[in-house]
């Protein structure tokens, strides 16, 4: 991440809808966390702790996230992190 960057950014081609509906599968606490705006997801705080935990932290919430759609992997919703 870059100095002082207090979010990560999760670049992605999913439509605003499909997101809200992987949404809806966090818990309340974490919604506001994730922000949409077209072509990518801002995942507010994240950038404010450490590398390992960013990751352990961001597996966790996009596995629930991928909850919503059961047949739907990671790889498919096309996210890749920029930090």
């Amino acid at each position: 991440k870059p100095e002082g960057k207090q979010h990560v950014i999760l670049e992605t081609p999913m439509a605003e809808p499909a997101f809200k509906v992987l949404q809806e599968n966090l818990p309340e606490h974490l919604r506001s966390r994730f922000v949409y705006i077209p072509g990518k997801i801002t995942v507010r705080g994240l950038g404010m702790i450490k590398a390992d935990d960013q990751l352990a932290s961001l597996i966790d919430w996009l596995g629930k996230m991928q909850g919503a759609l059961p047949s739907l992997t990671a790889v498919e919703t096309g996210m890749t992190m920029k930090v």
